[in-house]
């Protein structure tokens, strides 16, 4: 019926609209920003497999003839495609180039002063600098973490790394080692991370195993727990 017809109509406009965005997004990712990034890729991949079994799995609504249908699909194809790189190229031409493409899309927070240009990469950017001071709790787990060569995968515009080091605090931090992952940060290791097989920021090396993800204190001192057995 009608219904039908207009619901597959939206369905594949979605998926096509979806699939054509993570497409740019993974444009950004590995052509300005060059790092890598193993969810987004998965995300992307997801978005373009809806599509791709949405236009292969008989969504398309049916028309008199084969004809009229390939004529439809590749108008509405086209069309969602297009409308959708329009829309992007508006998003990304009148935002701020100040922000962190990264962050933003991910919903970390970074400090205004401290965002980064993304439309020319330059060398050797500082991470933002942490503004808060640790807990005593902060800084018993710091000391635990130093005896057990505990390490901090990150980058500088990672937003979650941000909030990481700014729940342990300044002082807790400087007894953490920190290793800056991106190729455009400040005392980069790009190398040390693709060796470790780093998954995404911030990570944790603990006891010689990676735990990926921004960590309460608490779940940080469960982890050392386990390693000091």
């Amino acid at each position: 019926g009608e219904k039908d017809a207009t619901n597959r109509l939206a369905l594949l406009s979605l998926t096509t609209s979806m699939a054509t965005f993570s497409a740019l997004l993974m444009s950004l990712l590995f052509g300005v920003l060059h790092e890598t990034c193993p969810y987004c890729v998965s995300s992307a991949i997801l978005s373009a497999g809806l599509a791709v079994l949405c236009w292969n799995g008989d969504v398309v609504p049916p028309q008199n003839s084969v004809e009229e249908k390939t004529r439809g699909a590749a108008t509405l194809g086209l069309g969602s495609a297009a409308l959708t790189s329009v829309a992007a190229a508006a998003l990304f031409v009148n935002a701020d180039p100040t922000v962190d493409v990264m962050t933003a899309s991910f919903g970390g927070t970074l400090p205004a002063n401290a965002a980064v240009q993304m439309k020319q990469p330059e060398k050797d950017v500082p991470p933002p600098p942490i503004t808060s001071h640790s807990s005593d709790r902060a800084l018993l787990l710091a000391a635990d973490l130093e005896g057990l060569n505990a390490r901090m995968f990150g980058a500088y515009w990672c937003g979650h790394c941000y909030d990481q080091k700014e729940r342990l605090g300044i002082e807790a931090m400087e007894r953490v080692t920190y290793v800056e992952c991106s190729k455009f940060g400040l005392n980069s290791q790009t190398k040390m991370c693709k060796e470790r097989d780093v998954p995404g920021y911030p990570t944790w090396e603990i006891g010689g195993r990676l735990y990926p993800g921004e960590m309460e204190l608490e779940e940080l001192e469960e982890i050392v727990k386990g390693a000091m057995k």
